[in-house]
Formats: structure tokens, sequence, C-alpha cells
């Protein structure tokens, strides 16, 4: 669905609190509203999220279409290899002597990027001092 275009739903469903089924697609809901199953078109904005619009003009919520999100932790041990890897995040630029590992998993870009955020924040308690330097924390989609 291409950036501006509106959809309207003809079907949906609110799974639970984290989920809604909109069209028979699965998504993840990020601003939730009052009564969200009464939206009678979404509209995807400039950052990918799609906005669901309802008769209230100035009612709306944000939803994210769900996915299969790995967060990985590469970990170098020679700093050249990891002074390249920051420039292009090619991971051809791994060795034996090197590691990656998922440390998490996640259905939306959304919270991939906060668990991201919790090593790459200095403000954060879990503030990993060698991120950027030769540990680094991407996340990566699954594709089914």
């Amino acid at each position: 669905m291409a950036k501006g275009k509106k959809t309207l739903i003809k079907e949906i469903k609110k799974l639970n609190d984290e989920e809604i089924l909109i069209n028979g697609k699965e998504y993840i809901i990020i601003d939730d509203t009052k009564d969200i199953e009464t939206a009678t078109t979404m509209k995807i904005s400039s950052n990918g999220n799609r906005i669901l619009r309802f008769e209230d003009a100035n009612k709306k919520a944000r939803i994210d279409v769900k996915r299969n999100i790995n967060i990985m932790k590469y970990t170098f041990g020679n700093k050249e290899a990891a002074s390249n890897f920051k420039k292009s995040y090619d991971k051809n630029f791994l060795t034996k002597d090197d590691s990656s590992e998922v440390i998490g998993n996640t259905t939306c870009h959304k919270k991939a990027m906060e668990m991201i955020y919790r090593f790459t924040d200095k403000k954060s308690d879990e503030y990993d001092k060698k991120s950027g330097h030769t540990n680094f924390y991407l996340f990566e989609e699954i594709k089914d």
C-alpha cells in the first residue's frame, strides 16, 4: 500500500489489547483509542505507520503491520572489523572470532527500536558502553 493511500475498512476486529485484525491482516496497536473497532478508513503516514480514521475527525489511532523481528547483538573482537561494520552493517566483516546473538524478539518496529535503545541510550540503566564501538544492536525482520 503506497504512502498517503486511504483504504476503506470492511472488516475490523480487536484480537486483544495489542493486536487488531483489519480486512484480514493483523496489525499491532501503537496508539489505542476508545472504540477502535469503529474506524472507517486507514491511511499510511510518512513514517510507514497506519493511521485509523473515524467518523469523529478528531479521533485517531496508530497501528503498525505485525512482523516477526529479531533484535541482534553483534560483538567484534577486532576493532578494525568493527569500524568497517559500523559504516555499512555488512555481515561479511564478521569473522569466526566475532559473535552474533538474538537478544530479543518483537512484533513491531516501534518495540524493536525501544529494545535497541535500552542498550544504546546513555540514559538507560542497561546502557552498553561498548555500543557503537565493538558491540552493535540491530533488528532484522524475519520473512516467512
